[in-house]
């Protein structure tokens, strides 16, 4: 009897032990310099805390944990080994790296040699400690490189050029500059305590740039996608004009927002939108013209060409770029807080392919990035090449997001294979 209890106890420990261990909290540890330390934000409350804070994310799942230190960069964190004594006694299993290009030196620094020379040590190292993290079984993140208030034109054309460089590594990013810069390097207006910080509405912004599923997606096996270099499409018919064939519902604040797609053999209608305010925005198409809003463009005249399409909203900025193969067509003035977001439209006829959705407005420079099919991954809340055909009543999400993208009633889509 006395060795039946003993058993009892050790079970019951056991099982409390693994109880424990499947419901402790992962720990998500944000390393990077003053910014991402939340510097200039009231109380400290930077882009990382607002993430956290703002209930886009489940506290009980995750903890949050920031070591970052003002004025580091990728020489200090080795000089001072920020490693072992800040970062691995948090035992992360998530890290979150936000360093800058400002602080390793890419101002000031004579000519564009030596800016190439920061830029280089910047990548290497930049990747270096994200790949010694994954060999550890710890996830990095990457957030890409921002704005600063002095950034010269040169200054602003190398901080770009990483981010593009950034977006072709195998580890998640996060586009901040696209939510708070001005288009010319600088933080936008209304947003700067500082000419090296943002104040607390400009860290805001930059947290709306973190897709509030990746940390869920990478925890699921999720891997950061790359671009589908194969040519099969979708054909839609619509012929009871729903406005919404494809919509996917977003369920936490987006301010700045791009969406992007290629179409072909349209009939006339909207292919293309969102709603904000509930008021209903559209691209749309009539008499071998595209347009969106005042602005429009010329269709081409072979039908079997692809149309690339961009629409870029910055809501720092309060305008949205629409921009059609690679070239800008025309800003619009606007502040827009999308709720849902929809491909395809009113047009009885449609084929698609290469659906995007970012968390964050993309520059002139990453929208010619993708009419020339360069993969950009940093914010890509949905992604979808259309090359498979369909399962179920979902638009498969590639991007590491759990976002759905839903098929409604009283759409056809027929699965085109183009063969190599």
């Amino acid at each position: 009897m006395k060795f039946k209890n003993i058993c009892i106890l050790l079970l019951l420990a056991f099982n409390c032990s693994a109880f424990g261990q499947t419901n402790q909290k992962l720990n998500l540890t944000f390393f990077g310099s003053s910014v991402c330390n939340g510097s200039n934000a009231e109380s400290k409350h930077g882009y990382a805390w607002q993430f956290y804070y703002s209930n886009t994310i489940d506290t009980t799942t995750y903890h949050y944990i920031n070591v970052s230190t003002g004025g580091d960069n990728t020489i200090k964190i080795e000089k001072f080994d920020r490693l072992t004594n800040k970062l691995y006694p948090t035992n992360p299993d998530i890290v979150v790296i936000g360093l800058s290009l400002s602080n390793e030196g890419i101002r000031g620094n004579g000519d564009n040699n030596g800016r190439e020379q920061i830029l280089e040590q910047f990548r290497s190292r930049l990747l270096a400690l994200a790949d010694s993290l994954n060999q550890q079984g710890i996830k990095p993140v990457i957030v890409n490189c921002y704005p600063h208030s002095d950034f010269t034109p040169d200054e602003y054309m190398f901080t770009k050029k990483m981010n593009r460089i950034i977006n072709t590594w195998k580890y998640p990013s996060i586009n901040v500059l696209g939510t708070i810069d001005d288009w010319q390097g600088r933080w936008a207006e209304g947003y700067v305590a500082n000419a090296g910080h943002p104040n607390t509405l400009g860290h805001q912004e930059m947290s709306y740039a973190i897709v509030p599923s990746l940390f869920d997606a990478i925890q699921v096996g999720k891997k950061t996608p790359s671009y589908d270099w194969n040519q099969s499409y979708y054909t839609f018919r619509n012929d009871e004009h729903v406005e919404n064939p494809l919509s996917l519902e977003l369920k936490n604040t987006v301010h700045s927002f791009t969406l992007s797609f290629r179409f072909k053999k349209t009939d006339n209608g909207s292919i293309a939108g969102f709603t904000s305010n509930d008021l209903k925005h559209e691209i749309t198409v009539n008499t071998n013209k595209l347009y969106y809003k005042n602005h429009s463009v010329t269709l081409p005249d072979s039908l079997n060409n692809w149309t690339h399409v961009v629409l870029s909203h910055s809501y720092a900025n309060q305008q949205t770029m629409f921009i059609v193969d690679g070239k800008l067509i025309g800003n619009i003035n606007e502040r827009l807080v999308p709720a849902q977001i929809h491909f395809g439209g009113t047009a009885s006829f449609i084929e698609l392919k290469d659906l995007y959705l970012y968390r964050s407005s993309l520059n002139i420079d990453e929208a010619l990035d993708l009419f020339n099919k360069k993969f950009i991954q940093s914010s890509l809340e949905f992604y979808n090449p259309m090359t498979k055909p369909i399962e179920g009543d979902r638009i498969t999400n590639y991007a590491q997001s759990l976002s759905e993208l839903i098929i409604n009633n009283g759409v056809d889509i027929r699965y085109n294979p183009v063969p190599f």
